[in-house]
């Protein structure tokens, strides 16, 4: 399947219900707002970590989805602009926006059909992350669009599933067990990610997406390829969050849960 197929599949998916998924996560966007606006910096802390002080900076959020995080960042002072599939994600994220009296520069666009105009605004930082990459047939371009997003100097924080966790681990018997095959380069259906938010809802029927998952070498392999300069990447344990409910107790301090890597642009 190549790149314009599966973004056709994940559109129709994310323009399906995610509006009503996120109300029924978070509650009305205008109050979650009041819930973000009472402490921007949890939802990025783990950002601002490579960032330090974002007031005045320009950040692009691609594929931000509800728009929570974009929200906080401009909550901190900064020019965000996010870029994602998803007119239901948009809808939801201005909402968010406005009733926290900020605003946010929201483009429903595929990541690599971006207007020209946006690629030239020379951003300070680039966030991609929590699941996003497997939407993408070939990795490449991906961080081409990143780099020319990036003014020189800038920063690019990808954060995502540790792939020893998403495509090898399975739970057999309370046990996690290399059940799946981290080599596999097959696109798979899925379904949305929202979609155990709605499961429950008899009149919704469930929603699906294709995602092809990558290797850390995938990744690392990519970055170097547009020459991005990597200057960090951190494995992290202790992410409960990110393993199954019924994964074993303890095993996230065993496993990496999520990574993250810092690139920056010469």
């Amino acid at each position: 399947m190549n790149q314009s197929e599966l973004s056709k599949v994940n559109k129709l998916g994310w323009n399906d219900g995610a509006y009503k998924a996120w109300v029924k996560r978070y509650g009305l966007p205008q109050d979650y707002a009041l819930t973000l606006m009472e402490n921007p910096t949890h939802k990025v802390s783990d950002y601002l970590t490579y960032m330090g002080e974002v007031r005045g900076k320009k950040i692009a959020n691609l594929l931000g989805s509800k728009g929570n995080k974009a929200v906080s960042f401009a909550l901190l002072g900064a020019e965000v602009t996010v870029v994602d599939i998803s007119e239901e994600n948009r809808k939801y994220a201005v909402e968010l926006a406005e009733g926290a009296g900020v605003k946010i520069h929201y483009i429903v666009s595929d990541l690599l059909e971006i207007p020209a105009k946006i690629v030239l605004l020379d951003f300070d930082f680039v966030v991609l992350e929590l699941g996003v990459l497997h939407y993408f047939v070939d990795l490449v371009p991906v961080f081409e669009v990143v780099k020319q997003l990036l003014k020189p100097g800038g920063t690019f924080i990808l954060r995502d599933y540790h792939p020893v966790l998403t495509k090898l681990l399975k739970i057999e018997d309370n046990r996690m067990v290399a059940g799946g095959n981290y080599f596999e380069t097959d696109e798979t259906e899925v379904d949305v990610a929202f979609w155990k938010l709605l499961h429950t809802d008899s009149q919704h029927s469930s929603p699906k997406n294709m995602i092809r998952r990558w290797t850390l070498g995938d990744i690392i392999t990519s970055l170097a390829k547009v020459k991005l300069e990597i200057v960090e990447l951190e494995e992290e344990s202790g992410i409960r969050w990110a393993f199954p409910p019924d994964a074993p107790e303890g095993i996230e301090d065993k496993v990496p849960g999520l990574y993250t890597i810092i690139t920056k642009k010469g």
